[in-house]
């Protein structure tokens, strides 16, 4: 880290670990910091949804979040997303968890500048712009297939619904199909989070998608 601030000519600052902890307000940091704005709060990490269209191939992947608002989750799946090449991770415009540069930044670990979060009126027109694109929707549901039965190969959009909720009538329905993890626990369901990464995960290695265009 220190290497390459001195290549790109960042000025470093060696500081107690107290004084570290207050400049991060105690979020778990590793040992070091970056300031980027002079301490100024950023702007959302917001991109217009025609980002995708020129990057489009026969085996993209992007995410969709129906009313998923906990910002550790959608860091969480934002940081898969960077490990397993998704396109763009896709949020409604009301009832999402996407807030400020330096929140999503933490968050996701970083993965936010990779990864496009692209800001939608809602998610059941953002299917139907999709679809006229040439991809598949899946949703992720505990009444779907088992993904194991399912072909996920080709332009896929993957929507994760809400924790408790699932997701919304309109979304549902607006879906190509639905999709389950087949568990055996006691308990009725996943957290959203480790639900993405095993639903991206699975769909990566159908479409043999493992390094990044």
């Amino acid at each position: 880290m220190e290497r390459l601030a001195n290549e790109h000519g960042v000025p470093i600052r060696q500081v107690t670990e107290g004084a570290l902890a207050k400049l991060t307000r105690n979020i778990n940091h590793r040992g070091y910091a970056i300031e980027t704005s002079s301490g100024k709060r950023k702007k959302r990490a917001i991109k217009p949804f025609k980002d995708i269209e020129s990057r489009i191939s026969d085996n993209s992947l992007v995410i969709l979040l129906d009313g998923v608002t906990d910002p550790r989750n959608l860091g969480a799946i934002v940081r898969v997303a960077e490990q397993f090449c998704v396109l763009a991770v896709i949020v409604p415009r009301r009832r999402s968890a996407s807030g400020s540069a330096d929140t999503l930044s933490r968050t996701s670990a970083g993965a936010i500048e990779w990864i496009p979060l692209l800001e939608v009126p809602n998610i059941a027109w953002a299917l139907g712009e999709l679809k006229n694109m040439g991809f598949w929707v899946w949703g992720s549901d505990a009444a779907g297939t088992s993904v194991r039965e399912v072909s996920l190969v080709g332009r896929i959009a993957l929507v994760m619904g809400r924790e408790g909720g699932g997701l919304h009538r309109l979304v549902r329905e607006r879906c190509d199909g639905l999709l389950r993890i087949p568990v055996g626990g006691r308990l009725d369901s996943l957290n959203v989070a480790t639900a993405a990464g095993i639903l991206i995960y699975e769909v990566r290695r159908q479409q043999e998608v493992y390094t990044c265009s």
